[in-house]
């Protein structure tokens, strides 16, 4: 299933615009939801967190410059191995994926890495991807394997017990991907039915905790294939994500709550409070100089609509 999920990817991807017109052509009757026994995956009991505001983090340092880190920080630790190694993702269009022709990752998340290669170094290239699945986003930081995750990884007060996080980079909805007509609104619309979603993620938990079942998958495009081959009755996650595979097929709508739900960061190893700061300062420059702006409207805008970068409390 993964494999048919890159195929339909690489596909759209050679669009180079997401143009419904050339998305897959899945007729409508294909999306009867079936049951196929799935297990209800066994998750782990939540972290023990204390109550926190996803919204604050640490106030920013702006004094380093590019290519002179402070000796002794995370930063000058990584300018002297000479590349930034950060965790993305490979497969969700606008945010993260392989341009088929070039071969190259490109998408907002992508260029939000280059800039902080760019503050560290100079030089926006000095970078390393490694491509993770989602449900392995924590495991990387925690076992150092790579610098940083920028991978639309939202920020709860569970995570936070395990890594630290930068400032808000993006607000979003989590809403529901579904046939074409379909009435699902909430996942109570949802009870007895299977819902795709990412394992070791925050959507996976809510429809656990409901009355739906739970359909996990390893990487997010799995959930389009589930849905065109009527394995479930909707997809589960971010509207940012959803609309990155919206794109990839005519007969599919985003649905649901349009309120914002959920904030995302740039996570980083436990820890690593200089190197957060040193990002909150990338972000604060990236806002007065509307660099976040151009890649919002550059990526986002056309499917997401019009928004400014989210406001950070800082403190500490």
């Amino acid at each position: 299933m993964a494999a048919l999920a890159m195929v339909l990817l690489a596909s759209a991807c050679g669009t180079g615009g997401g143009d419904s017109a050339a998305a897959s052509p899945v007729a409508p009757s294909a999306h009867v939801p079936i049951e196929v026994g799935v297990p209800d995956p066994k998750l782990p009991p939540p972290v023990s967190a204390p109550p926190c505001d996803p919204s604050r983090s640490l106030t920013p340092s702006t004094s380093a410059r590019a290519g002179a880190m402070p000796a002794g920080t995370t930063m000058r630790a990584i300018q002297d191995r000479g590349k930034l190694v950060v965790g993305v993702d490979q497969n969700t269009r606008m945010f993260a994926a392989r341009n088929s022709n070039t071969g190259q990752l490109e998408g907002f998340d992508i260029d939000l890495a280059r800039e902080v290669a760019k503050a560290i170094f100079g030089d926006p290239d000095r970078i390393q991807f490694r491509t993770i699945p989602p449900g392995r986003r924590i495991d990387v930081l925690v076992e150092q394997q790579v610098d940083m995750v920028v991978d639309a990884m939202t920020i709860t007060c569970e995570r936070r017990q395990q890594v630290d996080f930068s400032a808000v980079y993006l607000e979003d909805a989590l809403r529901f991907l579904v046939p074409k007509g379909s009435q699902v609104n909430e996942l109570a619309d949802l009870a007895g039915r299977y819902v795709c979603v990412s394992s070791n993620t925050t959507p996976e938990r809510r429809v656990a905790e409901s009355k739906a079942k739970v359909y996990a998958v390893a990487d997010r495009t799995d959930c389009l294939v589930a849905l065109q081959e009527g394995r479930v009755a909707a997809a589960y996650t971010n509207a940012s994500l959803l609309e990155s595979l919206r794109e990839q097929d005519p007969w599919l709508e985003v649905r649901g709550p349009t309120a914002v739900e959920e904030v995302k960061g740039i996570a980083v190893p436990k820890g690593q409070t200089d190197f957060v700061r040193f990002l909150n300062g990338v972000l604060e420059r990236l806002r007065t100089e509307h660099r976040w702006q151009e890649l919002y409207n550059n990526w986002l805008a056309k499917a997401l609509g019009p928004a400014g970068q989210p406001t950070t409390t800082y403190g500490g």
